[in-house]
């Protein structure tokens, strides 16, 4: 007796919006202001990184000497237009209907967030890692110095 009941529920696990179409509006409606906020935080970020990048690198003194730091305010711009990127789409999905859709992992690397994405979290961390590193030798070697110029 139960089998009919547990075809009827694989049956109708899967839908199409052709065959189907279902309302997610409902559920989906209180997030177009939060994906809204991050797309114009994104954009906002996303310029104030570029400018950043633009006076570093027009001025010669400050590209030699912080180098490492357009570096990074490259990287934010990277996680910054993630931002931007993935808000737009997000809502892009929820008024095509499409946003709780199953999607395989080949279509969602065929959207350009997840690569953003990847890029714009792990390149900051590494170049922070890197001016890190560079402090550290920079004052390691100084106290080594000064430590072998007493002796």
């Amino acid at each position: 007796m139960e089998i009919p009941c547990i075809q009827a529920a694989v049956k109708n696990a899967f839908w199409d919006n052709e065959t189907y179409p279902p309302d997610q509006s409902v559920v989906t409606a209180g997030l177009l202001p939060a994906f809204l906020t991050y797309s114009i935080c994104g954009g906002i970020a996303s310029v104030f990184n570029i400018i950043c990048i633009l006076v570093f690198l027009t001025k010669k003194n400050l590209r030699d000497k912080y180098l490492f730091f357009a570096l990074l305010a490259f990287g934010n711009l990277i996680n910054t237009l993630f931002c931007l990127v993935a808000g737009s789409l997000r809502r892009k999905m929820i008024f095509t209907n499409t946003f709780l859709q199953l999607r395989s992992i080949f279509e969602c690397l065929q959207q350009p967030g997840p690569h953003l994405q990847l890029l714009g979290g792990q390149l900051p961390a590494l170049v922070l890692l890197v001016i890190s590193l560079q402090r550290f030798f920079a004052v390691f070697t100084y106290v080594n110095f000064c430590l072998s110029k007493d002796r």
